[in-house]
């Protein structure tokens, strides 16, 4: 095993004192995890994004390794790799998230984890620390990826079975996992996962913000609640796929088309009505500019090519300007309404069911309480 120092154990023991104070590690086993696996051990130069100022720093452990050990040992994500457009394509996640979805996961030893998404490979070397390495398999698109990571976890004494490969096919294996783990965003729960799995196990998605915990059924379906929010960069189907910036969505939106007057709720920034879209249309990259000029929304699907802009008026309206297949903003205000009719649920109201066919279904408070039947692509 990998010797650290003082102060890397000294930062693992207070961020895993903070992410118990704050609800998110209640486990013995996962305090021991998050306590034993250095995570700058899976990291060397990476950036951080604070939100709030605007503003990234960059760290290099060979360089300043008292300030990016300060930065590891943060509740925050380290962004590790981006693609040409300057959209990251893998990071280690904020560890407060980590440490939920390991929980929610209820795993245990005997169970076999399939994890979608290797990236660093610090997850897997937490799951290998509770199960074993000979119980976690892991999946990743990207080839570079899954060798730093099998690297990384060999020199800590873990070697899980790692895949190069996409990630909605799963990994074909000899026996049924019980558990999937997915540290990536899907616009859908892949029916390949739904006989990979057994029956009574478990899949954690991240479908739009939120988190989809499924049980799977005899029958090769599955269904279970939306129980927090959280948000992962999307998986990649294709290591030259470049995802659409802020500044790309904005453009998309920035042409001529077919104008019209439309209503503006007030409630279209609430946050699980933002959940609710991005559930619902997946696809849709949504953008709003506040300036002094007025607000402005844009509106891109990249895979249809469809776009819209809405700038507000007085009197609770907006102008829309729209083009491509459909109409983002009608959609988008049809969903408002019907969300609004319910009472604006938050998300942890609803609950999914997907068939073996893989269609799937959105609930509130009940299975049988249907209230839509999501798009499928």
């Amino acid at each position: 095993m990998t010797t650290t120092s003082a102060d890397s154990a000294q930062l693992r023991a207070r961020l895993v004192d903070h992410l118990v104070e704050d609800g998110f590690l209640h486990e013995p086993r996962w305090r021991e995890a998050f306590l034993a696996i250095p995570r700058e051990e899976f990291v060397d130069r990476f950036t951080v994004h604070d939100p709030t100022a605007g503003r990234c720093t960059h760290h290099d452990l060979t360089m300043d390794r008292a300030g990016a050990l300060a930065a590891v040992y943060s509740d925050v994500a380290l962004v590790t790799q981006l693609d040409s457009g300057g959209t990251a394509t893998s990071s280690s996640t904020t560890p407060s998230l980590m440490a939920l979805m390991l929980e929610r996961l209820d795993v245990y030893p005997g169970h076999r984890v399939l994890e979608i998404g290797t990236g660093t490979g610090y997850n897997a070397a937490l799951l290998c620390h509770v199960l074993g390495d000979h119980a976690v398999t892991s999946v990743d698109i990207d080839p570079c990826l899954v060798e730093r990571a099998r690297t990384r976890l060999a020199g800590l004494g873990y070697r899980p079975r790692l895949v190069v490969g996409d990630g909605a096919l799963g990994v074909p294996a000899t026996t049924h996992y019980d558990r999937i783990i997915a540290t990536c965003g899907l616009p859908r729960v892949p029916e390949a996962w739904l006989t990979q799995v057994r029956p009574s196990g478990i899949i954690l998605v991240n479908l739009g913000f939120t988190l989809a915990r499924l049980t799977v059924t005899t029958d090769h379906s599955a269904c279970g609640r939306f129980t927090d929010y959280a948000a992962f960069m999307f998986r990649r189907a294709d290591l030259s796929e470049i995802a659409p910036t802020v500044q790309d969505i904005i453009a998309a939106a920035d042409r001529d088309g077919t104008t019209h007057q439309a209503p503006l709720p007030p409630f279209l920034e609430e946050r699980s009505l933002q959940c609710l879209h991005a559930i619902v249309y997946p696809h849709v990259r949504r953008v709003i500019v506040h300036s002094d000029d007025g607000d402005l929304y844009s509106l891109s699907n990249p895979a249809t090519g469809a776009w819209a802009r809405a700038c507000p008026e007085p009197g609770g309206q907006a102008t829309v300007v729209h083009g491509g297949p459909g109409d983002l903003w009608r959609n988008l205000l049809d969903l408002a309404a019907w969300w609004d009719d319910l009472g604006r649920p938050e998300p942890t109201r609803f609950g999914l069911t997907v068939s073996s066919n893989g269609a799937h279904t959105l609930w509130l408070d009940q299975p049988d309480r249907t209230v839509m039947s999501l798009p499928t692509f």
